[in-house]
């Protein structure tokens, strides 16, 4: 609904301004002073807009801000507003200045404001966000501008906008502070708090954390953490972009990136696992997606590639064996998204939802991880830096990756990137027609969807040990011989997961996202407890990535399809047993709080589907799951004391339709 609402209005202004000349506008600058109170939720702005240009221009100001003065290169000028759009008519001449004044009441702010993403415009004295999208200052869509910010604020609280700090003073009563842009920026986010600041100098780069009262002794950590990843990114890639980086806290539950800076949820800076994960993610942002700026016209590369170069190297790091299970989870994610969910690479913008992750992240950095193992990591290296030496401070797309990655290898690439950035969809292979001889072993791979060019590695597990082959492949189907040395014990194809692939039934047992990601969830609520029964329905709009649809007679209505089945113990046994539903499996009966598993059901034509039960031992206990259980989609199944997991997996796979054992 909120994306709805936005588009309309777009649609809107366009109808509004139809035939309307839009200004020429090449640069503009902003030169503003502004007071914010996070106890009143006042914002008072003076802007002053220095702008390359002429005609007509429309800029977008959030409708909460009230105009209280407005003048045209020193002449007041009457104002024309439709909704969040300002028209200002600039006149003629090459250069002019906008002088604005205005101010407006924000939302208030709470902890769980941004459960569903952070609304634009939230302050209280915990912490305020002024998104960069919101509007809370003259915005022209598609032009990036520059600033220079003065902010000042009631005491204890700080302000933090991207860019250079200027100038800091604090007093008892106000703190006052000057940012510069050190890039242009379409939209400028405000982050404000009761903040400790701490501050260390890395070389020439200034180092900073602004966190919330009680996390003041996080800071040294953060601080040795962010100074690692930025010697371990300028080394991979080149010199760190930006003269300073901060992590600033805060009550929402996000974690976001901007340009030399980055906004942490207070309850997830407190993870001990964060530093060392989602940490670098941010730093490395830094160089792609605010170094290097994304051409979203053509896709979202950066998500990808950032999570290839951070999360999953982290992991391969820590054992190579952690990266093949983290390649493994991104297919097991993919196998649980239905196709019409699906899309191709290209098309993915930000994430909006589990889907666009999927895509956009984990088959992106997939998607690196092939383009390496095709070109070699020495080729693959120097590409990574090569595209960073010629995209700093430009907008990039595929076709510029692309290039670079050609140029470096010296490989012809197109072929690659069609079938992985433009189609939709994932690689199908068969195995099938095994003979042998004394001195070779022979088979054929086929594709039955549409072909994709691969390079296969194929594992051969002889009397003599394990030897390792790789094939190249095209077409619907083709033959591979392997010289045999020894007895063959096993054939397995694509054995560490190193081609984004479907995976067999097999390959791919029940995880919670099976249920949660299919729009065609059937959510039933069992048992009679008023309370048990709000509480599931705000579980469910929490677990299912679009709407919930609810039965109305549980009990009694026929059942179908993928189902979500909340309750308490007893109401779920007895559900279970009289639809005839896989009843609890014996390793988690009676375990913890609460219990979460998901598993596959067949009704009487014998159509499988998938299924999540969540069962809980009273209201308390469920209640307890709705901030945690959320986040373990890719898990089978999970045992909870209270709000923490105290056991959780994912069911055994078997060896799949791509591993053949000899006698």
């Amino acid at each position: 609904m909120k994306f709805s609402a936005v588009f309309s209005t777009a649609v809107l202004m366009i109808w509004l301004f139809a035939g309307a000349a839009q200004a020429a506008i090449k640069t503009i600058d902003h030169q503003m002073t502004l007071r914010l109170d996070p106890l009143s939720r006042i914002l008072d702005v003076s802007d002053r807009l220095h702008i390359e240009g002429t005609g007509e221009a429309d800029f977008h100001l959030a409708a909460s801000m009230v105009i209280t003065g407005i003048k045209v290169d020193g002449r007041k000028v009457a104002q024309i507003r439709h909704g969040n759009i300002l028209r200002v008519d600039l006149g003629d001449g090459p250069k002019h200045v906008i002088d604005i004044q205005y101010k407006g009441l924000l939302s208030r702010m709470s902890e769980r404001s941004g459960e569903s993403g952070p609304a634009p415009l939230m302050a209280s004295q915990n912490g305020s966000y002024l998104g960069s999208a919101s509007g809370w200052h003259p915005i022209i869509p598609g032009i990036a501008a520059t600033y220079q910010m003065t902010m000042t604020l009631p005491a204890p609280q700080k302000a933090i906008v991207p860019g250079r700090l200027i100038e800091e003073k604090t007093t008892a009563s106000q703190y006052r502070a000057v940012f510069k842009s050190e890039i242009p920026a379409e939209g400028i986010v405000l982050i404000a708090g009761p903040f400790t600041v701490e501050e260390r100098r890395h070389g020439e780069i200034v180092l900073r954390t602004y966190f919330a009262p009680g996390l003041e002794n996080l800071s040294a950590d953060y601080l040795d953490s962010t100074a690692g990843y930025i010697d371990r990114y300028s080394k991979l890639i080149g010199d760190y972009p930006f003269s300073s980086f901060s992590i600033v806290s805060g009550p929402l539950p996000v974690g976001l990136g901007f340009a030399g800076m980055t906004y942490i949820g207070e309850r997830v800076l407190r993870l001990p696992f964060i530093r060392f994960t989602s940490l670098g993610h941010e730093v490395l942002h830094n160089w792609w997606g605010n170094g290097t700026r994304i051409d979203y016209k053509n896709g979202n590369w950066a998500e990808g590639l950032t999570t290839f170069m951070a999360d999953y190297a982290f992991a391969k790091e820590r054992d190579q064996d952690q990266g093949k299970q983290m390649r493994t989870g991104w297919l097991r994610d993919y196998a649980a998204l239905p196709p019409r969910r699906d899309h191709a690479v290209r098309t993915f913008i930000s994430r909006r939802h589990d889907a666009a992750q999927i895509i956009g992240y984990n088959k992106v950095a997939f998607i690196f991880h092939m383009l390496e193992r095709q070109i070699g990591e020495r080729n693959f290296a120097q590409g990574i830096r090569d595209f960073w030496t010629r995209y700093k401070f430009e907008t990039a797309g595929w076709a510029e990756i692309q290039a670079v990655f050609e140029q470096t290898s010296g490989q012809d690439l197109s072929t690659f990137f069609a079938h992985w950035i433009d189609r939709s969809g994932a690689a199908r292979i068969t195995l099938s027609d095994i003979t042998r001889t004394l001195d070779k072993i022979s088979f054929t791979l086929s594709q039955p969807d549409l072909p994709y060019s691969l390079e296969v590695p194929i594992r051969l597990q002889t009397a003599n040990g394990e030897e390792m082959y790789q094939a190249s492949i095209e077409g619907e189907a083709s033959r591979v011989e392997l010289p045999l040395s020894a007895r063959p014990l096993s054939v397995t194809i694509d054995p560490n997961f190193d081609i984004f692939r479907r995976l067999g039934a097999s390959e791919a047992p029940p995880i919670l996202r099976d249920t949660t990601l299919n729009s065609k969830t059937t959510v039933i609520i069992v048992g009679s407890n008023p309370k048990i029964e709000s509480t599931a329905r705000e579980l469910a709009n929490k677990l299912l990535d679009g709407p919930a649809r609810f039965t109305e007679d549980s009990l009694t209505t026929p059942i179908q399809g993928p189902l979500l089945v909340i309750g308490s113990e007893a109401a779920i046994t007895q559900f279970l047993h009289e639809k005839n539903l896989p009843s609890t499996p014996k390793t988690l009966v009676g375990r913890g709080s609460a219990r979460a598993w998901a598993w596959a059901w067949s009704n009487s034509e014998g159509v499988i589907s998938p299924l999540l039960v969540v069962e809980a031992a009273d209201h308390k206990a469920l209640q307890s799951l709705l901030r945690p259980l959320p986040h373990y989609g890719r898990r089978g199944y999970l045992i909870f004391n209270g709000a923490n997991v105290i056991d959780d997996g994912v069911w055994p796979a078997s060896s799949g339709p791509l591993t053949v054992t000899f006698d």
